[in-house]
């Protein structure tokens, strides 16, 4: 069987998503399960003959976090301006260094700077989930369209960046 690609933007970077309940788990029975596009977000439902048990994981996210090392200044709702060292990347969210308190459920506007010569990528709105000692997990929730393709092109090029086959991380 080939591997599976997007049916909306056609790339080959997908992930099983967990979604509990009975139709899900009727559905796992024969072998089709959730997913999710790592690049355009899209969600589908694909028939895959791999192992329900091997297509799951202990990682909860919906999107694969990658490797990176970018600039991100960080503006919260009392407008204190800080930047940071962006660590991992996905189009869900990020991963920043951090040594001062961001509490969770914090809300913030997350502008990443790319390590390519364009402007700045804006996320209008990302709340903290997790905080852990020298660093903060942050989930996008709202950004424009087009600085989601933006985004979108970055990540895609840490795909590249990092070789990771397509169906490692079913």
């Amino acid at each position: 069987m080939k591997d599976l690609h997007c049916p909306s933007c056609g790339t080959p970077f997908v992930r099983v998503k967990h979604q509990p309940g009975t139709v899900e788990r009727v559905l796992n029975r024969f072998k089709v399960f959730p997913f999710r596009c790592q690049l355009c977000t899209t969600q589908f439902r694909a028939f895959w003959p791999g192992s329900s048990d091997a297509s799951r994981e202990l990682d909860r996210r919906e999107f694969k976090r990658l490797s990176a090392s970018f600039q991100a200044r960080v503006l919260t709702e009392q407008t204190t301006r800080s930047d940071h060292r962006l660590t991992d990347l996905s189009m869900g969210g990020c991963t920043l260094e951090t040594a001062s308190a961001l509490p969770e459920g914090t809300f913030l506007e997350l502008l990443i700077k790319p390590a390519s010569d364009e402007g700045a990528i804006r996320v209008d709105t990302a709340m903290v989930c997790s905080v852990r000692s020298q660093s903060v997990g942050v989930r996008f929730l709202e950004f424009e369209p087009e600085e989601q393709r933006r985004l979108s092109q970055v990540v895609l090029s840490l795909w590249v960046g990092q070789s990771i086959h397509p169906s490692s991380y079913f």
